[in-house]
């Protein structure tokens, strides 16, 4: 493998179960480029970068959502980096369909959005923890005795 081994771990973890899960998909993709990549099918490889970046930005799209549903006060800020992370991947979208060899730039996108999601897991996402996870339990204990009347 030329690029350097992109791996979930659980220093990543932000204790936000479907976050985490969320997280843990797009390492499972970067993973998938590398082997597209390796496989040398041109139309396979921009099919998984796509769908790589399209899965990036959903992921962004519903993390917004809970920090909003949640009551995050720095959700507009937050999204702003999301913002600019999502014409990043457009961009990234638009040179992988005009790339003749796309092998070097599906490799260069990957590494990219590894990077880039590794540091805003660790920079972003962890200040949001708290008040998704009290929301999360206070949605939890709503449903659980409404769920209760019926079990």
């Amino acid at each position: 493998m030329n690029t350097f081994d992109i791996q979930w771990s659980e220093e990543y973890a932000t204790g936000v179960d479907i976050i985490d899960e969320q997280h843990k998909v797009l390492f499972e993709y970067f993973i998938e480029v590398e082997s597209v990549v390796e496989d040398g099918n041109v139309d396979d490889i921009r099919d998984i970068v796509k769908k790589l970046l399209d899965y990036a930005v959903w992921h962004n799209e519903f993390e917004e959502g809970l920090m909003s549903e949640a009551g995050y006060p720095m959700t507009i800020p937050h999204g702003k980096i999301h913002e600019a992370f999502k014409q990043r991947a457009l961009d990234y979208e638009r040179k992988i369909e005009n790339e003749a060899n796309p092998v070097k730039l599906a490799r260069e996108i990957r590494t990219d959005i590894a990077l880039w999601l590794i540091n805003h897991i660790k920079r972003e996402d962890k200040h949001y923890v708290k008040d998704v996870l009290a929301y999360l339990k206070k949605s939890q204990r709503k449903s659980g005795k409404l769920f209760g009347l019926f079990g």
